[in-house]
């Protein structure tokens, strides 16, 4: 009885056009980004994480790249995190911070023509400006990162720029002229401002009580102590206080800082804008600056 014949199976092969066509995709994949970076096109940008994030580090993102991007590229926040309190470093910042506090230090140096006591009481606050180490801090406002996508607050991210969540505190900060040592005394929701400042120990005799501001967690200032009409500088307007809300609420991981009056002997214009120049000053460095 004779057997059924059947060929031998063959491997099947690939139409030698998909073949091509692969390895054309391939060549053009490595070829493409190193073409479109040679003619200025957009790069990737590495950015860094740190703090209360469940993958801390460096994070490299596409072209665009935003806050929100970071956040969920190094897992989101921990359960112990304080977004509230969230700070983003930027390098181009932290040049123009340097550059705007040689121009505010040359702008107090008396002129010329000056009394000896008005240049001894100005080169102290110069020589403080000068000495400040810009932060680079970018203020941010943070939010959950489903709700910050696509909002106005998801800042794009430049090359070199970090993130740093804090884990949360239970305290509030106190820095400058207050009897007791400056530093943290416990947060009490709706607390005044004076009973604050009574938990530190009370005003310091040299205390400037009328220019007591806050160094919000989030690296921005409001003033503790308005009067009746005051600036307000994100709207660029003057606002009568009582129709403005009032003082603003002081939250965990803020700082209330308490200057010094300015030292005799400034001249008058200098003494009047200093008060301002120094809430800026601690903007810039991301931490109070006190007058020694």
């Amino acid at each position: 009885m004779s057997m059924p014949f059947t060929l031998p199976s063959m491997p099947r092969r690939r139409p030698a056009g998909i073949a091509l066509y692969f390895v054309i995709a391939a060549a053009c994949s490595a070829i493409v980004p190193a073409t479109a970076r040679a003619l200025g096109g957009p790069r990737p940008i590495t950015v860094s994480a740190e703090g209360e994030l469940r993958r801390p580090g460096a994070h490299t993102l596409s072209p665009g790249g935003t806050l929100s991007d970071l956040i969920f590229a190094a897992g989101g926040f921990t359960g112990d995190a304080d977004p509230r309190g969230a700070s983003l470093t930027r390098i181009s910042a932290a040049a123009a911070q340097a550059a705007e506090l040689r121009e505010t230090a040359g702008r107090l140096a008396p002129e010329p023509g000056a009394s000896e006591e008005a240049r001894e009481a100005a080169r102290p606050v110069v020589a403080l400006l000068l000495g400040l180490r810009p932060s680079g801090r970018v203020p941010v406002r943070m939010t959950h990162p489903r709700l910050l996508k696509n909002s106005p607050r998801d800042l794009p991210l430049e090359e070199g720029d970090a993130l740093r969540v804090p884990a949360k505190t239970d305290t509030v900060n106190i820095a400058g002229a207050v009897r007791a040592a400056s530093g943290a005394v416990p947060f009490t929701p709706n607390l005044p401002l004076a009973e604050y400042i009574r938990r530190a120990g009370g005003y310091a005799g040299d205390a400037d009580r009328d220019r007591v501001f806050l160094l919000r967690a989030d690296g921005t200032t409001a003033d503790l102590a308005p009067g009746f009409v005051t600036w307000n500088a994100a709207a660029s307007r003057w606002e009568v206080t009582a129709l403005a809300g009032g003082p603003p609420e002081i939250g965990p991981g803020d700082t209330i800082v308490v200057p010094r009056a300015p030292p005799r002997g400034l001249p008058p214009d200098i003494a009047r804008k200093l008060p301002g120049i120094l809430v800026r000053a601690s903007e810039v460095a991301g931490a109070p600056v006190i007058l020694p």
